[in-house]
């Protein structure tokens, strides 16, 4: 993650391409079932796995499909847990790039705990402390697209009267993080269609090919690009950042410019093609920057 970040940090990054398949340009994504140490229970993995599925879904970034919807898929993790021979992962990935899958989200859960407290009147309770580690797979050939490890406990990790009820409580966090996960793997692309509105030779207001179809929402963050040509390879430059202001239909989002208004209104004259591409909404982001 820190290397996806410090590659976006610079002022000029390689293009970078984005696979789409449905008819909403979102990309396919299976979620599998979730590996786990025999000393955490199924009912509390499972209940781990479904906050992550609602955090995914949230977000409505990708098209998100669960293994378990489907039977083939379902046959093949049950052969699995009773082989482990290497035909039954091959067998499974023909299966989900038969289905389309461009990504399969694999999870494995590390722990599963609440630590027993004691409050200044002697009560004992219990904190919730959860870790597991989610890897994003090409099922097509194995290849890793991204790995992160996630970790709730002491300040976000709640409290209960029992073990179990301090980690069902603490996986409330779960949702939460799957904010940051998704807007790190699965970005949005588009581009600048129109400048709305101008002052003084800057860009104040534009309008983008982004909208519902795609899971824009009101606040979303971008930042904006042009394509260059360097040593006869297209790569992207940073001109400037977005900030949407009205989501406006399924492919169209108003957005005020908070950065760059000039270089976007020049690039925008010269009929060069503005790129934007999410980023977080980080603190500093939730500020306009």
């Amino acid at each position: 993650m820190k290397k996806i970040l410090l590659l976006f940090s610079i002022c000029l990054i390689p293009m970078l391409g984005y696979a789409q398949t449905d008819e909403n340009g979102k990309e396919r994504v299976y979620i599998d079932y979730f590996s786990r140490p025999g000393t955490i229970s199924n009912i509390l993995a499972e209940a781990l796995r479904n906050k992550v599925i609602e955090g995914i879904q949230k977000m409505d970034r990708v098209e998100l499909i669960d293994v378990d919807s489907n039977e083939a898929l379902k046959t093949e993790a049950k052969r699995r847990q009773e082989a482990s021979a290497m035909g039954d992962a091959v067998c499974r990935s023909e299966v989900m790039t038969t289905l389309g899958a461009q990504f399969l989200i694999q999870g494995n859960i590390t722990s599963m705990q609440g630590v027993k407290k004691t409050d200044s009147k002697g009560k004992t309770y219990y904190q919730g402390s959860v870790s597991y580690t989610l890897k994003i797979v090409d099922p097509s050939n194995g290849t890793l697209k991204g790995t992160q490890t996630f970790t709730h406990e002491g300040l976000t990790g709640n409290i209960g009267d029992t073990p179990d009820e301090a980690i069902i409580k603490t996986l409330d966090y779960v949702v939460i993080s799957m904010d940051d996960f998704v807007d790190e793997y699965f970005k949005m692309k588009g581009t600048i269609v129109q400048i709305e509105s101008t002052k003084k030779d800057k860009a104040q207001t534009v309008y983008i090919d982004l909208g519902t179809k795609r899971g824009v929402q009101k606040g979303q963050k971008f930042i904006v690009y042009i394509e260059m040509d360097i040593a006869g390879e297209l790569s992207l430059k940073e001109v400037g950042r977005l900030n949407v202001k009205e989501v406006l239909s399924g492919t169209r989002s108003l957005c005020t410019v908070s950065k760059g208004g000039e270089e976007i209104m020049k690039a925008s004259k010269e009929e060069k093609k503005l790129i934007i591409l999410s980023r977080k909404n980080t603190f500093l982001g939730g500020l306009g920057l």
